[in-house]
């Protein structure tokens, strides 16, 4: 029986430190919604991630095109798929590669800024403890724990993101966002949580089916 007790003690401390070293984060997102270029609707999709990072970028678009596809009709295209990050491209050959593939809309998703915040947790105690009758005599043991009395860092950022149609460069919708994430959150974290809500909103706003 004690066996028993301390594999189960086992396996949940080991659950629970799973669930804790996970990232979490979330996303607030304003938009605003150009209805005559909205209107037009559109089929297929190229996401841009405008991130100085390459790790960031292919992040950011590899979410944004998961999401299309669970949650819109568009087609979607990465960037990072048709032109190459360390390459300039002319007005003149964006377009032209856009007509060759059939891009009529591009969704880009940038950072306009980012840091972290500290919260000071205050330390606090626990005890627990048990007891034993035998006879007139009680015998027990009791065990203290303390926790907090540290500072937890979270990373936060502020995203941009607009959709605009290629036929005459006009913007059909755009947003501005703000992510924030627990203390076990990346980077990465922020920016798939960026990313979900823009698409999300896109097709709550009723600008892609």
């Amino acid at each position: 029986m004690k066996g028993t007790i301390t594999r189960f003690g086992l396996i949940a401390s080991g659950l629970f430190t799973i669930l804790l070293a996970a990232g979490c984060a979330s996303t607030d997102l304003t938009s605003q919604v150009n209805l005559e270029v909205a209107r037009r609707g559109f089929t297929r999709v190229l996401v841009e991630g405008n991130f100085q990072s390459l790790e960031h970028r292919q992040i950011a678009e590899e979410k944004l095109c998961s999401e299309l596809a669970r949650l819109a009709t568009c087609e979607c295209v990465k960037a990072s798929d048709v032109f190459f990050p360390g390459k300039q491209y002319s007005f003149d050959e964006l377009k032209k590669r856009f007509a060759e593939l059939g891009i009529d809309a591009v969704l880009t998703l940038q950072p306009t800024g980012g840091g972290t915040s500290s919260t000071y947790v205050p330390q606090t105690t626990q005890t627990t403890g048990n007891a034993q009758v035998i006879g007139n005599t009680i015998t027990g043991s009791s065990t203290t724990q303390s926790y907090g009395g540290y500072n937890v860092s979270k990373p936060w950022s502020n995203f941009e993101a607009s959709l605009w149609s290629t036929t005459d460069g006009e913007v059909a919708w755009y947003a501005t966002a703000q992510s924030g994430g627990n203390a076990f959150a990346g980077w990465d974290d922020l920016i798939k949580s960026a990313a979900g809500k823009t698409v999300s909103k896109l097709v709550t706003d009723g600008v892609l089916h």
